[in-house]
């Protein structure tokens, strides 16, 4: 369960830092100093690279290949995302790849067994159609940030039980 462990801390860092960034925390730019979208952009796409090598790991597990495709999901939309944000490209594509992320996400939550993983496979879906509802200019900013926010918080929290092997509810 450790590399589960990492994937939701790797994926609740990547879920605040751009939710901070959307609610105006650290968006400006200092006096002649680098974009700090540039900066998000090179930690979404660190988050991309870490999920991608724990998909190796889930895969040798008991539940390896059907989660491995959760996590792959994941790995491919941050990586993308962090490329897009450090070229400052047209967010619209990544708002696409976000539907089937965010569906397909949603769909896992017959996979799971416990409700906090059931309702976290939910509320990633609800998420990631925000982010798609962002790109096309129908979800405002500040809405999108404090739904990452959570998606931070809610990630951080199951990351923690599994890290000290306590019992999930």
């Amino acid at each position: 369960m450790f590399s589960v462990s990492v994937v939701f801390f790797t994926f609740a860092l990547g879920a605040w830092v751009i939710g901070l960034y959307l609610i105006g925390m650290g968006s400006e730019p200092a006096e002649d100093g680098a974009n700090p979208l540039t900066t998000v952009g090179w930690i979404e796409l660190v988050v991309g690279i870490i999920l991608f090598s724990q998909v190796f790991i889930i895969v040798q597990q008991d539940a390896g290949v059907v989660l491995a495709g959760l996590v792959v999901l994941f790995a491919v939309f941050f990586t993308s995302f962090g490329v897009a944000l450090i070229k400052g490209a047209d967010l619209r594509p990544i708002g696409n790849l976000a539907i089937p992320v965010g569906i397909l996400a949603a769909v896992y939550v017959d996979f799971f067994d416990l409700f906090m993983f059931q309702s976290s496979a939910i509320w990633w879906g609800v998420v990631f159609l925000l982010v798609a509802g962002f790109t096309y200019g129908k979800v405002p900013a500040k809405v999108l940030g404090w739904a990452l926010v959570i998606t931070g918080v809610w990630g951080f929290l199951p990351a923690v039980y599994l890290a000290l092997a306590i019992d999930l509810f």
